[in-house]
């Protein structure tokens, strides 16, 4: 991998670190959120169960936000595939 591929490499890495805590973060408050409600319904007489709504409604939008070990993965392989070309075309 050429010193660009690497630069660009490591100014990606922060973005990747951020948006990994703002999903735990976001996971997190869903949980804490989740739990109260189904605590509130409990506590209601827990008939009809009206915290599914929130709780598959806001989940979609937690799901979005996970990070996808996969393009990681990819990612990393992709960086050895170009280091083993770099010390091989040497």
């Amino acid at each position: 991998m050429d010193e660009f591929g690497e630069l660009a490499l490591r100014e990606r890495e922060p973005r990747r670190i951020v948006r990994r805590q703002w999903f735990w973060l976001h996971f997190v408050v869903w949980v804490s959120i989740q739990v109260f409600l189904v605590v509130v319904w409990a506590l209601s007489g827990a008939g009809y169960p009206w915290f599914v709504y929130p709780l598959f409604g806001w989940g979609i939008f937690v799901a979005g936000h996970a990070p996808t070990p996969s393009s990681c993965a990819t990612r990393e392989i992709m960086v050895e595939r170009e280091r083993k070309s770099a010390h091989s075309d040497k």
